[in-house]
């Protein structure tokens, strides 16, 4: 079953207020999404971050028009290797595509897409509520700026959908703000699971004294509190709290270091950063060899995001945590029906062949129009704009 036609679809849809993480303001959700329509007119759909803008995927176009949606591992060899040393990292781009087929391949055949990936292991996955700090919106709601706040939306979050554990983006704030928000956190949830990512934006020494204080509020695991390998793997000795990461090992080639090092005790998957949902079922595998966790990592992903997310995480025999769930930010969605949302605290991939969902056609049309726009432009699409409330204020790492 060949793709006779594949369309690149920019898009930015608004979320509930300002997000906010050591690089600045996130005002909107910005992704490329990626339609595939075979020759027998079934359609696929994957999606990609917005930096990856359809000029940059044009090239694909006309070359994967006329090949099956079946020859993924030969569309992959082709993205990956197109080059010694690709303009930009070739995985994400693999993870989309490889997305957008598997769900033409489930429509074709009437399955799943955790069916394609050998089977589903979970009926449900737990999920995590994913709490950042955030300016107020145009209408001066929203904001999240000290302890207090933090636990407000945390108990709204546990109100509406159950969860039992919770996320804390840190690092755009002093680590004094973060420790604070944990402490108030596991006093509002005595018996929650909790954990804290400070983006890498911390340096060695102030790390490892604010993961000695954080000890004392039990958490399941610090994510990636400093940049890269080396520096996980100096101050693992130094702190009792794992160590995860969906930063510094994020392809097979960091894999070996990471664990050699005892730089981490679990990695956070990501069906982009690693180069399509089969990529991480093996990563699934290799950390449980390697005798290391393994859950999800969630970002700034839309409807078709979500579902590639679940469906892959329901075929994770290792899955030990729960996954991050970061789409509960957005007001909107492009899927009928709107949002996948959890309830009581878990998610489950979609029913239906494929990725089991159908694209509201209106509101794709509604959200290209407003990145056609301009109006929605932030960080991810340009780098001069990187915080709303601190003009020309550019983040600097670490920065703490």
């Amino acid at each position: 079953m060949k793709i006779e036609e594949i369309e690149f679809i920019p898009l930015s849809l608004p979320i509930e207020a300002p997000i906010l993480t050591c690089y600045g303001s996130l005002a909107n959700y910005s992704r490329t999404l990626i339609k595939v329509v075979t020759e027998s007119g079934i359609v696929g759909w994957g999606e990609i971050a917005s930096r990856y803008t359809p000029a940059m995927l044009e090239p694909y176009r006309q070359l994967f028009r006329g090949v099956s949606i079946w020859e993924t591992n030969y569309m992959a060899q082709r993205i990956k290797h197109w080059n010694y040393y690709p303009f930009v990292k070739p995985e994400p781009v693999m993870g989309a595509f490889e997305i957008a087929c598997m769900d033409a391949q489930g429509k074709a055949i009437g399955e799943p897409m955790y069916r394609l990936l050998g089977g589903r292991c979970h009926d449900s996955i737990p999920v995590a509520s994913y709490i950042f700090f955030r300016h107020a919106n145009a209408a001066g709601q929203g904001e999240i700026s000290n302890p207090e706040q933090v636990v407000a939306f945390a108990k709204a979050q546990a109100a509406e959908y159950g969860f039992e554990s919770f996320k804390l983006k840190g690092g755009y704030y002093a680590p004094e703000v973060d420790i604070d928000s944990v402490g108030a956190l596991r006093a509002a949830f005595p018996d929650a699971k909790l954990r804290i990512d400070p983006q890498g934006c911390w340096n060695p020494i102030t790390a490892v004294a604010a993961a000695k204080k954080l000890e004392a509020f039990d958490l399941e695991y610090l994510e990636d509190p400093v940049w890269g390998a080396a520096a996980m793997a100096r101050i693992r000795d130094h702190i009792r709290t794992p160590l995860a990461t969906n930063m510094c090992v994020t392809q097979f080639e960091e894999f070996y270091p990471a664990v050699v090092s005892k730089a981490v005790d679990v990695v956070l998957t990501d069906v982009w950063y690693w180069g399509g949902p089969r990529n991480t079922i093996a990563v699934d595998k290799m950390c449980h060899a390697a005798g290391v966790g393994v859950s999800a990592h969630s970002g700034a992903e839309l409807g078709v995001g979500s579902a590639a997310i679940l469906h892959t995480a329901a075929a994770m025999p290792n899955l030990g945590s729960a996954i991050d769930c970061m789409n509960l930010h957005l007001i909107d969605d492009i899927l009928v029906g709107g949002k996948i949302k959890p309830r009581d605290g878990r998610m489950a991939p979609p029913d239906g062949p494929g990725l089991g969902i159908e694209i509201d056609e209106a509101k794709v049309e509604k959200y290209r129009a407003v990145a056609a726009s301009g109006s929605a432009v932030d960080r991810f699409m340009n780098p001069a704009l990187a915080d709303t409330s601190r003009p020309g204020w550019y983040p600097s790492m670490p920065a703490w």
